[in-house]
């Protein structure tokens, strides 16, 4: 059997530091267990802009902060078109490498953002790790060693440096068999439950209102699920539908000048967000199904919550930064692009009337 591969890994062409860095601690550490796999590609990223740091600091002193210590500057925008994800999935991923103590990000002026970057901690000893082979890089050119021709079996004569990052205890594996029986040894002894099962819209619900449990309040799903009826797709639209809100306030401040990490802009960080949207949400649901004034619920709630995010901001920034030039401007800005759309919406709607008539 021969393969048609290009460039094809031989002993003479080994991988020679073209590639990110992932610590295996990052896998081996239950500490870490709750991170993706795409928030160790993010922390691989900052791991590898901080070594050119480092080594940049170490010449002329740059890219270190008044303590001495070096810092990166790496904005949502570059790491979400490298990682192929949307820039609010890398503030979700920030967020998750925040919590695991692996970064840490500081503000530097107005529109700044230092990151600050962590090894992570080797798993405790006793701890059996998931990947428990050793990995190895070769300071020396790797060569085929002539073997006996009975042989036919290639060895690597190399100068092996054990990575700091793997684990240094042999583990013994379960066996696929061992894996099965264990499992079936568990199902065996669970116990039943007496209660009565859930319709898959109901578990659906459910498993929405925990993923988004973190950045919407329970209080937000109390207001719109009532009107959904138990149907996943009509609670699925809302959820949608709030994001998008958020995505284009969101926008409308950065095409002002705000910068994409601004923290204002996230539910992390601005607590108005999650504070006042049950309230808003409700008002919303009021006019659409209580009242019935609206012509089209479905642009009215967009709209509606993409008016709610923008205030929230705007107060948001009033209330806890200094009114700058700078963010006077910006606040000016966004006015301005508010009534901008403003004026060409009624322009489309006047555009729509004059042809019905003519």
């Amino acid at each position: 059997m021969s393969t048609n591969l290009e460039n094809i890994m031989t002993a003479t062409n080994l991988p020679n530091g073209n590639y990110l860095p992932i610590d295996l601690n990052l896998i081996n550490n239950p500490q870490y267990k709750k991170l993706s796999i795409e928030a160790m590609m993010l922390h691989a990223l900052y791991t590898m802009r901080m070594t050119c740091s480092i080594y940049n600091s170490q010449k002329d002193g740059s890219w270190l902060d008044e303590s001495g210590l070096p810092y990166i500057y790496f904005s949502n925008e570059e790491a979400a078109t490298l990682l192929r994800v949307s820039e609010r999935k890398v503030t979700n991923l920030k967020n998750a490498l925040i919590d695991a103590g692996l970064i840490q990000v500081l503000r530097h002026g107005l529109k700044n953002y230092r990151i600050y970057v962590s090894n992570p901690q080797a798993p405790e000893k006793g701890v059996v790790v998931q990947l428990s082979f050793k990995n190895y890089t070769s300071t020396k050119t790797v060569v085929p060693v002539e073997k006996p021709a009975a042989e036919k079996i290639p060895e690597l004569s190399t100068v092996d440096r054990e990575a700091e990052s793997a684990s240094t205890s042999s583990q013994n594996l379960l066996t696929s068999t061992q894996k099965r029986l264990a499992k079936q040894t568990t199902n065996a002894t669970r116990v039943t439950s007496q209660q009565p099962e859930k319709s898959q819209d109901q578990s659906l619900i459910e498993g929405l209102s925990a993923r988004y449990a973190h950045l919407l309040p329970q209080q937000a799903f109390q207001r719109f699920l009532p009107f959904c009826n138990g149907d996943y797709q009509k609670a699925r639209w809302f959820v949608d539908t709030i994001f998008k809100a958020k995505y284009a306030s969101t926008q409308q401040y950065i095409q002002a000048g705000l910068p994409a990490e601004a923290e204002v802009l996230t539910f992390e960080h601005n607590d108005y967000f999650k504070a006042d949207i049950g309230d808003a949400i409700a008002k919303a649901i009021e006019q659409m199904y209580r009242f019935k004034t609206v012509k089209n619920p479905e642009g009215f709630f967009f709209a509606f919550m993409k008016g709610f995010f923008t205030e929230k901001t705007r107060q948001y920034l009033v209330d806890h930064y200094e009114l700058t030039d700078d963010l006077k401007q910006t606040l000016s800005c966004v006015q301005l692009i508010i009534q901008q759309k403003n004026v060409r919406q009624k322009l489309e709607k006047s555009e729509k009337v004059i042809k019905k008539v003519s």
